[in-house]
């Protein structure tokens, strides 16, 4: 189900938005790790089938604010990839967030404008909470939802269990 209640993003106060698709887990890690797996875009082919491919201007890790990424991305596995181009609006390390805003080419952002956001927030020494969630704004934002919301929501959920998993088994196994 899509998540009822809009959230603000940096750029998306959550009476402009649309709608917003959310998902989260508590990942039994230290939110240091959590983030630093999160940040490292050469592993998401080892958990992440929707968007297994982050490319970025450096070709590493290292990303700033402005930056345009561009992400191999699909709603369900079965479909076909396709490269969406994202500006990094967000990186605050010192809170383990970062965020980019969705830059679909031929589309004016007055028409969709689609932020999301990534949160760790630590829940103690080897816990804590990842969010992902997504605010999208302007009159397109409604078509999306309406032809696309439940299935975003699916895959912002698979996605991070997915997430959650890699995490817990491969980064801190017990």
């Amino acid at each position: 189900m899509v998540y009822k209640e809009i959230l603000d993003t940096p750029s998306v106060k959550a009476s402009k938005g649309v709608f917003t698709f959310y998902s989260e887990n508590t990942i039994k890690a230290p939110a240091s790790v959590v983030y630093r797996a999160l940040r490292d875009f050469q592993s998401y082919p080892n958990w992440n089938e929707y968007t297994p491919t982050v490319t970025t201007p450096s070709g590493t890790n290292d990303i700033a604010v402005g930056d345009t990424v561009t992400l191999a991305y699909r709603a369900k596995t079965t479909d076909k990839l396709m490269d969406v181009p994202c500006e990094v609006s967000v990186i605050n390390d010192a809170e383990y967030t970062f965020c980019w805003i969705g830059r679909a080419m031929g589309i004016p952002q007055w028409l969709l404008f689609p932020e999301k956001v990534h949160k760790v927030t630590p829940k103690g020494e080897n816990e804590c909470l990842f969010q992902c969630y997504e605010t999208q704004a302007g009159p397109m934002a409604y078509i999306v939802k309406w032809q696309m919301g439940e299935l975003l929501s699916q895959y912002g959920q698979a996605m991070n269990d997915a997430f959650k998993a890699y995490v817990e088994k491969e980064l801190n196994p017990s």
